[in-house]
């Protein structure tokens, strides 16, 4: 697939604001590192909303089929794959770890009181992993591994919360350990006790 300027715009816009939140990057740095023209901008975007519209679609589509690509690959029990697809995500914030984050978490906590459409569409990213998390919790059950009285939906919110929580706890300790902690109590005790 050939990248267009606007993907390079969408691309370049979520690796700065992954770092910096949205309100401190400007669009004279994602047209600059881009190289594109300053006036360009508006020739792909009515406004800096309509990127960040864009950059949300974009990191939930690529969150999505990441989380449904390794679920569908992996071997083992659902339980099993759900939970090296977590442990891989803390693998690889304790080599990197300074992207030790979510774009749309990040975006979530910065962005939720000032625009509601905005939170709306980061919150419709949100329950589109919680629904892939349930549907895996959900196989768990047929599966034996977690509890028929079990209520997956629940337990899919709360993992996921729990999972955007210690990342900003990582961040403050900058230890990827809040995440290994909360990964294996979920998967050793949480599902296993239900």
């Amino acid at each position: 697939m050939v990248e267009t300027t606007r993907d390079k715009l969408i691309a370049t816009s979520i690796q700065i604001m992954a770092l910096k939140g949205f309100n401190n990057t400007g669009i004279a740095e994602i047209l600059t590192q881009v190289g594109v023209p300053k006036g360009s901008f508006y020739h792909y975007f009515k406004s800096k909303d309509e990127l960040g519209f864009a950059i949300i679609d974009q990191y939930g589509q690529q969150m999505r089929e990441s989380f449904e690509s390794h679920l569908a690959n992996a071997s083992g029990s659902a339980l099993k794959r759900m939970q090296s697809y977590f442990t891989g995500l803390v693998d690889y914030f304790e080599g990197n770890f300074c992207m030790c984050n979510c774009l749309l978490g990040n975006l979530g906590q910065e962005l939720s009181t000032q625009n509601a459409d905005m939170r709306e569409a980061i919150f419709a990213r949100y329950r589109v992993v919680e629904s892939i998390i349930a549907k895996c919790l959900s196989q768990a059950k047929a599966e034996g591994e977690l509890a028929a009285n079990a209520d997956e939906q629940l337990f899919a919110k709360m993992f996921f919360a729990s999972w955007e929580g210690c990342l900003v706890r990582s961040k403050l300790e900058q230890s990827a350990q809040p995440l290994r902690d909360m990964v294996e109590m979920y998967f050793s005790v949480v599902f296993r006790g239900s």
